[in-house]
């Protein structure tokens, strides 16, 4: 949705968060951790010399029993001074300390409401429409992709079209390996009215560009279990974050809609195979399947952060809860139906992570018409884009305690 200068949304990711800033967060660490043990050493010190000026004092007849009873009692005394040095120490030092990296880097961290210039260095072609953009700070303002509050969301940045004094927000891509710290990239889809991005795909390299960010869509909660994903296009994107940053936390499928093969070159159905049917997109039915890997192919971009995440550490053995993605190809006649839907909520309840008492979330994500289509528009109140009403196809199905949210 294009709207003029309006509090956007964008994405900070679990690799950026733990990986690119190592080196700060270690030193933040290893300097808060060294603080927190001199005050425990120093603490536990104050409690020996206390024990042992008044085990002196108290000598008595009973003494063999009165001294476990003053030891006990200082051992609490001991305990409460560590405790109280995390929360009023430890905590500002770790901010004080990334900030002074910062400030060391000679960066400055923007405001989410400031526009800054990035550069743009690269765009990798994903399909004849879309592509993956690759920005750089263009100065020493940079966007805070560590901020602790969004450690959980699914984020966005704003991106601002000058000539029109207007602003589209879109969805960050999760950092790669060898991706330089400060990179954000994007899947940006050239639409046929849309101005913001054929400003964009306009723009040569080594362009300019104002953005701000980052802001928050979608909190992840804690005690998640199940997520399910209905994708449409570059919906994909907080598809594809959202499983990075829950990092094997909760079992997720996605059901995937692309107008075309070129989009998700290279993907095969992890579970039934896509059945032909009528496309939201489109009327035209065909018989190509996808439900199983074709040798020699090679995957496009976005396949090959999915099958990626697939192997991460312990979800490929089983281990932890598994990734699944089914894919929905409109030129080849296949289409989301509401028995994919009513099936997928049905195993995924079944196979959650450990824990049975946790959240089912499903998220719908994709163009204005394919969120209608599935859930409902979304609504404004006070100046706010709001979720709004479950309205759409899914307001016909039994839900069974999921939890359905519009990205």
């Amino acid at each position: 949705m294009t709207l003029s200068y309006r509090t956007g949304r964008c994405l900070g990711t679990r690799r950026s968060l733990y990986d690119c800033r190592l080196q700060s967060i270690s030193i933040a660490r290893f300097s808060q951790c060294r603080l927190l043990r001199n005050i425990d050493n120093a603490a536990s010190s104050n409690a020996d010399s206390n024990r042992t000026l008044k085990t002196e004092q108290e000598t008595t007849q009973d003494g063999k029993e009165q001294q476990p009873r003053n030891q006990a009692g200082k051992r609490k005394n001991g305990i409460g001074i560590p405790a109280l040095a995390i929360f009023a120490i430890g905590l500002p030092l770790g901010w004080y300390l990334k900030n002074r990296y910062s400030q060391e880097r000679g960066t400055r961290l923007s405001d989410p409401s400031e526009f800054v210039k990035y550069a743009l260095v690269g765009k990798d072609s994903v399909s004849s429409t879309s592509a993956i953009f690759r920005l750089r700070p263009a100065s020493n303002v940079v966007v805070d992709q560590d901020e602790p509050t969004l450690e959980r969301a699914i984020t966005s940045v704003e991106f601002k079209q000058p000539q029109l004094q207007i602003a589209r927000s879109y969805t960050c891509l999760p950092q790669q390996d060898g991706q330089h710290m400060d990179e954000l990239r994007f899947l940006i889809r050239k639409e046929q009215k849309g101005e913001v991005s054929n400003f964009l795909h306009r723009l040569p390299i080594g362009s300019e560009i104002e953005l701000r960010g980052l802001h928050a869509e979608f909190v992840l909660p804690n005690d998640v279990n199940s997520v399910v994903f209905l994708v449409g296009g570059t919906g994909i994107a907080p598809a594809v974050q959202a499983t990075d940053k829950l990092d094997g936390q909760a079992a997720i499928h996605i059901l995937w809609a692309s107008r075309k093969r070129e989009d998700c070159i290279g993907g095969y159905n992890d579970t039934t195979r896509a059945k032909q049917g009528w496309s939201w997109w489109s009327r035209s039915p065909a018989a190509v399947k996808s439900d199983q890997p074709i040798v020699g192919t090679e995957k496009g971009p976005l396949v090959s952060m999915l099958e990626k995440l697939k192997q991460e550490p312990g979800v490929a053995d089983g281990q932890r809860p598994a990734l699944l993605v089914d894919y929905y190809v409109d030129e080849e006649g296949a289409m989301i139906k509401p028995e994919d839907v009513k099936r997928v909520l049905s195993t995924s309840s079944k196979t959650g992570s450990a824990s049975s008492l946790g959240k089912r979330i499903l998220i719908v994500s994709g163009p204005e018409g394919f969120i209608s289509h599935w859930a409902g528009p979304k609504q404004w109140a006070n100046g706010k884009e709001t979720q709004g009403l479950v309205r759409g196809v899914l307001s016909t199905l039994d839900l069974g305690g999921w939890e359905v949210v519009k990205l």
